[in-house]
């Protein structure tokens, strides 16, 4: 659990960088930036990239809850690093709880990614798979008979 947590926080803080850098420079072609359908950059700078292409629509643009989805993944990978080194009864079920959550919304940007978006993303897959893993490490944690 600690393991990934640190795995998804290394790549939100690169969906940071890919976003500074394309702030400073709208030409800017990061590392991920593979192919004309699979450019991570122009994912990550979408309107899909900031709350989850929703929160805008509900609270406007400039509201506070309006951050970047890779903001929101940092919070939910520390969190998982930091219970996944306490690791007490309830907060392993919150770390399980948290993790649902982030299957859920992965998934929903996943369809977006496929289906509005029509583009690749390995930034994105790659959160995608840790939050997966994190989700059956917290089950294992959650259901296993010691």
């Amino acid at each position: 659990q600690v393991l990934l947590g640190i795995a998804g926080t290394i790549a939100t803080i690169y969906t940071f960088y890919v976003k500074k850098q394309h702030d400073k420079n709208p030409k800017y072609k990061a590392v991920c930036d593979i192919g004309p359908n699979a450019s991570c950059t122009r994912v990550l700078t979408s309107k899909y990239g900031t709350g989850f292409g929703i929160v805008s629509v509900l609270f406007g643009k400039n509201s506070k809850l309006n951050m970047s989805n890779g903001t929101l993944g940092c919070f939910f990978y520390v969190l998982q690093i930091i219970i996944g080194l306490i690791a007490t009864p309830l907060l392993s079920k919150l770390a399980m709880f948290s993790s649902i959550l982030a299957c859920v919304g992965s998934l929903y940007l996943a369809f977006i990614l496929a289906f509005v978006l029509k583009d690749l993303c390995l930034v994105c897959i790659t959160t995608y798979i840790i939050n997966a893993a994190l989700l059956w490490s917290n089950y294992q944690t959650v259901y296993s008979t010691h």
